[in-house]
C-alpha cells in the first residue's frame, strides 16, 4: 500500500490524499489499480456504514473530487469514500459497442473499429473491485455512486440503462452520447421502455458554451436527450437532475459537473424535503 499525497513545500511535509492499491482481474486478465480516501471518521466508526463513491478516470480527477467530499463533509453533511479507478484502455473499457464511426457519424477508410467492453469493464467494477473494496473495508458500501465524464459519462449512463442495480446513484458529465452513431440515444429510447428505475438517481449536465462544430454536431444530440429521453426514463422512476454549463466547453465542464453533482446527490439533511417529488430537473 502507497501513499498518494500533496506536498506542502513551505513546511517540507505532506497532507496525505489516500493511498494506493492494485489487484489482478481474472475478468479483465489484467492487473487494475485503484486509489482510495477514506473520510474523516471512518476508522473509529466501525458499526456505520459509509456511501462509497467510484470515480472513473481516477487518476485524473482524484485530488480534486476528494476535495469536494472533504469540503460537504461537515457535521450537517453526508461524507463517503472515494475510489478512483485508475485507467488502461479508455476506449476498450468505456464504450459499449465496437465502432469505427467519428464524431459527426462518418467512418473513413483509415478508420479501425475500437471498443466495446464496457460489460466486461462494469462487471470487473460490481464483482471485482466492489468485493475488493468491502473486504478490506467492511464499513464501506452503505450506498455506492458512479462518476464519470465524457466516455466514462457514457458507461455510466450505459450502466443506468443495462443495470441500473449495479449502483445507487450516477453522476454523468458531458457524456459521449455521439459514440456508435448516437448508440445510447437509441438504446435509452428502447431501455425506457422495458426498464423500471425505481429508486434510482441520475445527475447528468452538459456543455453548452456556443463553438461551431459544436452545435451542429452536439447539441442537438444533448437536446434530444434532455427533451425526449430524459420525460422516458423519469417515466419509469429515474429520478433525474439535468443541467447545462454555458460557460464551459467539453475539456473544463468535468469539475464544475462533478462539484454540482455531488451537492445535489449528497445534500445536507435540512435541504431534503418530505415534499420533495420522486423526478426532477433543472438548467443552469
Amino acid at each position: 500500500m502507497l501513499m498518494v499525497t500533496a506536498t506542502l513545500h513551505a513546511q517540507d511535509s505532506l497532507i496525505t490524499v489516500g493511498t494506493r492499491h492494485a489487484f489482478f482481474s481474472e475478468i479483465l486478465k489484467e492487473e487494475r489499480a485503484y486509489w482510495i480516501s477514506l473520510p474523516e471518521g471512518f476508522n473509529t466508526s466501525p458499526h456505520k456504514r459509509w456511501p462509497v463513491l467510484y470515480l472513473l478516470d481516477g487518476d485524473v480527477f482524484f485530488q480534486s473530487v476528494v476535495g469536494f467530499t472533504r469540503f460537504f463533509s461537515a457535521p450537517d453533511a453526508l461524507p463517503c469514500v472515494v475510489v478512483a479507478v485508475l485507467n488502461v484502455d479508455r476506449t476498450r473499457d468505456f464504450t459499449p459497442t465496437c465502432s469505427a464511426a467519428r464524431r459527426d457519424g462518418t467512418i473513413h477508410a483509415e478508420d479501425k473499429p475500437a471498443g466495446g467492453q464496457a460489460a466486461a469493464f462494469r462487471r470487473f467494477l460490481v464483482e471485482e473491485l466492489r468485493t475488493e473494496i468491502e473486504r478490506k473495508y467492511p464499513q464501506a458500501g452503505g450506498r455506492n455512486y458512479l462518476m464519470g465524464h465524457s466516455y466514462a459519462g457514457l458507461f455510466t449512463l450505459c450502466t443506468l440503462l443495462d443495470a441500473p442495480d449495479s449502483f445507487d446513484a450516477y453522476i454523468a458529465v458531458d457524456p459521449s452520447l455521439w459514440w456508435d452513431r448516437n448508440y445510447v440515444i437509441r438504446h435509452a429510447a428502447q431501455q425506457a421502455r422495458i426498464t423500471h428505475f425505481t429508486g434510482k438517481r441520475l445527475y447528468v449536465a452538459f456543455a453548452t458554451q456556443p463553438r461551431p462544430e459544436r452545435q451542429m454536431v452536439n447539441f442537438p444530440r444533448t437536446n434530444d436527450f434532455l427533451k425526449t429521453i430524459v420525460p422516458q426514463l423519469q417515466q419509469q422512476g429515474l429520478y433525474v437532475i439535468s443541467r447545462k454549463f454555458p460557460s464551459e466547453v467539453h475539456g473544463t465542464v468535468a469539475l464544475p459537473g462533478f462539484y454540482d453533482g455531488l451537492k445535489q446527490l449528497f445534500p445536507r439533511p435540512q435541504r431534503i424535503r418530505p415534499d420533495m417529488s420522486p423526478t426532477s430537473s433543472g438548467g443552469k
